[in-house]
């Protein structure tokens, strides 16, 4: 078989099995999304760039696509925190330097070692610009599972019957004792889940109390939900958690003290850029539930995204071993 109709055919499995999977539920597609979209990359890579000696990305490269949504996110986050913080500062410096990087990479430093005619130096830039391609395909990934899960959070129509037993509310910031516009979002999201099942279920708001807060994310979140005319009974606060897996665990642990069912249906709602690391998270802990993801503003959205997507590249460090294997097979095979 021809190699790059090879790479396609791989691509196109793998396409299939996200596809599948995120049908199928959380646990399924958190199980499944990062091997798949490593053997995505691969395939798209394999079908695109495969040449003679080794994986070339070119700037006619479909793969550059990836390249050019990553550069405009990172500046776009760059100049909105400029923006908002009134000058550089290193949460905005750094995605300009990366933007900047990315674009010089695929541009004016290709045409540099070409005139060099070094091929050492050809062979490590062609490892350098898979593992830049391989960031920006993961970013462009991390940005699109956003709007998935904001459209599965829009179109959610629970069973009735079989409705949420838990609605899980990660929290996040408060301003006095009213929640953030994000939290708010969030909230609202929640209440219209637990609307769409006929008002059933407990909702679960989970957030504790910074050093810098008035109350706790809980409370605040508790009485906007009771504000909103959910019933006290029906609304039970987790305040000590201050990271995204201390959301999941304590909040398990609560769920576990209100019902001896061995299993139930839950909903994990948060925001639509933080929803696939929520998702993969409960994954890993063992927690099957479906995710939600609220509608968030532009500018929110773009100054969150390059955030959430540091977090994902922390906790999965090693998905960068995927462009180095790539590259050593290319000059191996090719």
């Amino acid at each position: 078989m021809d190699v790059h109709l090879m790479g396609l055919v791989l691509a196109v499995v793998a396409l299939a099995v996200l596809v599948v999977t995120f049908r199928m539920g959380t646990r399924a597609f958190g199980r499944a999304s990062v091997p798949a979209g490593l053997v995505l990359f691969a395939g798209l890579v394999i079908a695109t760039c495969a040449a003679s000696g080794g994986f070339t990305v070119t700037s006619g490269s479909l793969m550059i696509v990836f390249v050019l949504v990553a550069v405009e996110l990172f500046a776009m986050n760059g100049v909105l925190l400029i923006s908002r913080d009134g000058g550089v500062r290193a949460a905005s410096a750094v995605p300009l330097a990366i933007a900047v990087v990315l674009a010089l990479l695929f541009t004016v430093v290709p045409m540099v070692v070409e005139g060099a005619g070094n091929q050492l130096a050809s062979a490590l830039l062609g490892l350098v610009s898979l593992v830049g391609l391989w960031m920006s395909f993961s970013l462009a990934m991390v940005a699109l599972a956003s709007f998935v899960y904001r459209v599965a959070a829009r179109e959610a129509a629970p069973d009735r019957k079989n409705a949420y037993k838990f609605i899980v509310v990660h929290g996040a910031a408060i301003e006095g004792t009213r929640p953030s516009p994000v939290l708010m979002d969030r909230l609202d999201c929640a209440f219209t889940l637990w609307e769409r099942q006929g008002k059933k279920g407990t909702i679960i708001v989970s957030g504790g109390q910074g050093s810098d807060e008035e109350l706790s994310e809980a409370r605040v979140m508790h009485d906007y939900l009771r504000d909103r005319g959910v019933p006290k009974k029906q609304l039970v606060e987790e305040d000590r958690s201050s990271t995204t897996r201390e959301n999941l665990a304590f909040s398990r642990e609560v769920m576990g003290g209100l019902t001896t069912a061995e299993s139930y249906r839950v909903a994990l709602v948060t925001s639509d850029f933080h929803a696939y690391r929520c998702g993969y998270l409960a994954c890993r802990m063992g927690l099957d539930a479906d995710v939600m993801g609220a509608a968030t503003a532009g500018d929110t959205w773009a100054r969150s995204i390059i955030r959430e997507f540091g977090a994902v590249t922390k906790d999965l460090p090693l998905t960068y071993l995927a462009p180095i294997i790539l590259w050593i097979a290319g000059l191996l095979l090719l």
